[in-house]
């Protein structure tokens, strides 16, 4: 059994159905994500409040970690979360699934990200950070960190000075444990590219994103790396060269996809040999794209 620790964003994620037409006026690039501060989030929630599908935790990290622990994984996810009824159900989430979190409790209000899903179930993003801004390294599990197979975390972690001290904390307490490190949006690989420049001086073992993602970071920056985990959305997904095809299904959102792919392939890595386990991999991640929010409950 693969032991996997993760810290990073808390979420709820809002499901929303939209057309395509309503993404010019919410102003994302279709299947990007950007930030958004208090009065942004009021605004969209109040004009598409009839078009609200689901409210579900989320959270990239988060969701991966979940996919990990379904798929046989020992895990652990450490977060910040507001005092809020939103905060309360984000940690639930986890202790109804026989999963570990460790959390601190913010004067912030729980991480909120709109998910805008069009016809095609392809997923446009709008994030408020909320709590998650106080992502501190006193979150961190460091017995549980220096006992682990894998460390994994995101760019979303990079993104402010706490943050970056959380990976530098967790980094120094790693001993044995792998380092997995997920892009999670193109658009963050300029906002964060000084920190990126830094944590590309430091080993890490996995890189993961999608194919746009990981070709916009080549072009950017130098993070050597042993593995590669990139997604080709209904092309399927490919492991250091290696492709396994998506199978066809009806998509119904891919919110969750990409966490679900990394998440279950660390539990299934050193298992089986890599083709099989991400094998196994893309065909949990295609039934995450089944249903609506980012985790199979």
């Amino acid at each position: 059994m693969n032991k996997i620790y993760g810290f990073g964003n808390a979420m709820i994620d809002i499901e929303i159905k939209i057309e395509e037409k309503d993404l010019l006026e919410i102003d994302i690039e279709k299947g990007n994500m950007k930030h958004i501060d208090d009065d942004e989030l009021k605004s969209l929630l109040n004009k598409y409040s009839n078009n609200i599908e689901s409210r579900l935790p989320g959270g990239s990290i988060a969701n991966s970690l979940y996919a990990a622990n379904q798929n046989g994984a020992s895990i652990h996810f450490s977060c910040s979360v507001g005092e809020d009824d939103y905060g309360d159900y984000f940690v639930s989430s986890f202790e109804n699934n026989e999963n570990l979190i460790t959390y601190k409790r913010s004067k912030l209000s729980t991480g909120i990200c709109l998910i805008f899903v069009t016809e095609d179930g392809e997923r446009t993003m709008a994030s408020n950070l909320g709590a998650n801004l106080e992502l501190r390294p006193e979150i961190l599990n460091l017995e549980k960190i220096g006992n682990s197979d894998f460390l994994i975390f995101d760019n979303f972690s990079l993104f402010s000075e706490s943050g970056l001290n959380t990976v530098i904390a967790a980094l120094r307490e790693k001993q044995e444990s792998k380092v997995c490190f997920g892009i999670s949006d193109k658009t963050l690989i300029d906002e964060n590219l000084k920190n990126l420049n830094w944590l590309s001086q430091n080993e890490v073992d996995l890189i993961y994103g999608n194919n746009n993602e990981l070709s916009e970071l080549r072009k950017k920056v130098a993070i050597k790396s042993k593995n590669i985990l990139e997604s080709f959305g209904k092309k399927g997904a490919g492991f250091n060269g290696s492709l396994v095809p998506a199978p066809k299904i009806e998509v119904v959102n891919t919110n969750g996809a990409g966490d679900a792919l990394i998440g279950s392939f660390l539990a299934f890595k050193n298992r089986f040999d890599d083709k099989t386990a991400l094998f196994k991999a893309v065909g949990y991640a295609s039934r995450v794209c089944r249903v609506n929010g980012p985790r199979l409950i």
